[in-house]
């Protein structure tokens, strides 16, 4: 069966192949759920419905004339991810690629905790995929929600753009926070798109590394020396980081969707009767369920 990467890539097939390595971009955006990736896309492309979830993937393209009043276009490629991290590795090998390439990881700077997690699997796959692949990939880590964040602890804020800073200087990659609720980081992230999209690559006109302002950093523009830091490995820049934020502990995420499941649509005649029932088997002298699933699906 088609992966739907592959799908879409078969409708769009007659027009790719017309295109060339200069009139077309591919950009492939992935990262935190509910961070708002589906919202600066739709800005980026002038949608006006509301974005919806994204469950797996999602393709979508926008075109821009080289010239004004040119008849060749520049077709620009975008893909979003919305599924589990885990198997961010399958879809990127059936995500066709055209022209120059690039691949956006967005965090959620509110969600402290997970950041590191989120980019280690997401650069992870990346590298896994396209290390030994013509297609290389330019990174770009876009920091989510910066209008929560900017209200954080001074030391939390220092550490975490100490983080993202290190990290994009290991794998020169670009930096830059948004909002969809400042206009300013808005328009900012917007121009960045396009000119990804439909130019050369991130403009470096503007620049910001102070932790106390959204950060802007084109690859390239940072050093270690005005991050802070000694130059550092990335076992070092994760021990420094969890050492300071320890990660979230893991949870079951398929326990907690089939728990999610059974509550819907809550029934207490049958809720009582399921009681009983989880009564009489939790006292039989043997069982093959697992207790501990009872004990929990029975909550």
């Amino acid at each position: 069966m088609l992966s739907i990467p592959e799908i879409a890539s078969q409708l769009i097939e007659k027009a790719q192949n017309e295109d060339n390595d200069n009139s077309s971009r591919t950009i492939f955006i992935v990262g935190s759920k509910s961070v708002g990736k589906s919202t600066l896309l739709y800005s980026f492309l002038e949608k006006n419905d509301p974005p919806r979830e994204t469950l797996v993937v999602e393709y979508s393209f926008g075109r821009k004339s080289k010239q004004k009043q040119g008849i060749d276009k520049i077709l620009c490629h975008i893909w979003e991810y919305g599924g589990k991290l885990e198997t961010l590795n399958n879809i990127l090998l059936s995500t066709p690629i055209r022209g120059k390439y690039y691949f956006c990881v967005m965090v959620d700077l509110c969600k402290i905790k997970c950041i590191w997690e989120t980019l280690e699997t997401c650069i992870g796959a990346m590298n896994d995929i396209y290390s030994t692949s013509e297609n290389q990939p330019e990174l770009i880590i876009i920091g989510g929600k910066y209008d929560i964040f900017k209200n954080y602890d001074s030391e939390i804020k220092k550490l975490i753009c100490t983080t993202l800073r290190s990290l994009a200087l290991l794998y020169n990659a670009h930096m830059i926070f948004y909002s969809s609720k400042e206009p300013q980081l808005l328009r900012r992230a917007k121009d960045m798109l396009h000119n990804i999209g439909f130019g050369n690559s991130v403009p470096v006109k503007e620049k910001n590394t102070s932790y106390t302002k959204p950060l802007f950093i084109p690859k390239g523009s940072d050093t270690w020396e005005s991050i802070g830091v000694s130059p550092s490995t990335l076992e070092q820049v994760k021990i420094r980081h969890n050492t300071r934020i320890p990660p979230a502990p893991v949870t079951s995420e398929a326990n907690s969707s089939t728990l999610a499941q059974l509550h819907v649509h809550p029934e207490p005649n049958l809720d009582s009767l399921l009681s009983l029932k989880y009564a009489e088997l939790r006292n039989m002298e043997s069982l093959d369920i697992p207790v501990d699933y009872l004990l929990a699906i029975s909550k």
